[in-house]
């Protein structure tokens, strides 16, 4: 019996899905620019034809994968949080960014933690080739902060906090620790330890607020 292979006049149903996996491993371990798209085939295993049956070029490969792989952050419901509390809404924050960490190369079969430097320089990347990704991740971050502000302005209505500083404020404090904190441990290669010490931060400053 022959071996099976892939051919362009039949791929395989996972074959699109195969290629946006193994590109999206390969710009993380190097970067977009450097990556190329003999790389790509030679990594995939499968043929030239049959990649660029998919895939006209890097670029629109490239495309594909933001859109794929960012959805689930693009489209994240706030409105599914806890909002019995401010610190009840944090730490389920804090454990949905922990899962999401390892979401982007589920698909490969490894416990692979997608935030690293090449991480950051493939979302400036995408900034610069695709506007319109720009403009969705500014959407999701006006969501993310109307969200944060919502649940503050609820938890100083309820008595839970008691701070001079405005609601948007504390809402803007708490994400740019979190951003914050990422950089760093990205920087330092210990985003292990992300949750844990993100918690740690948001409790001290959340301790700091309350009534």
């Amino acid at each position: 019996m022959s071996k099976r292979t892939h051919t362009d006049a039949s791929p395989a149903p996972d074959t699109r899905q195969h290629i946006l996996l193994v590109s999206l491993t390969l710009f993380l371990q190097k970067n977009f620019k450097e990556v190329t798209m003999k790389e790509i085939v030679t990594a995939t295993g499968m043929s030239k034809g049959a990649v660029y049956h998919h895939f006209d070029s890097k670029e629109s490969l490239f495309r594909e994968i933001i859109g794929h792989f960012f959805s689930a952050i693009l489209s994240f419901d706030f409105t599914r949080l806890p909002g019995d509390s401010l610190r009840s809404f944090y730490r389920a924050i804090a454990t949905d960014l922990n899962a999401m960490r390892f979401q982007f190369l589920s698909g490969t079969g490894t416990q692979t933690d997608f935030i690293t430097l090449n991480f950051f320089s493939l979302l400036f990347d995408a900034f610069k080739l695709f506007p319109e990704f720009r403009t969705d991740m500014e959407t999701y971050h006006l969501r993310e902060l109307e969200a944060w502000t919502g649940i503050i302005a609820k938890a100083r209505a309820a008595g839970e906090i008691r701070t001079p500083l405005d609601d948007k404020q504390v809402a803007r404090i708490f994400l740019y620790a979190s951003d914050g904190l990422t950089m760093n441990l990205t920087m330092d290669s210990n985003t292990g330890d992300l949750e844990s010490e993100l918690l740690s931060l948001w409790d001290h400053f959340y301790e700091t607020l309350k009534a």
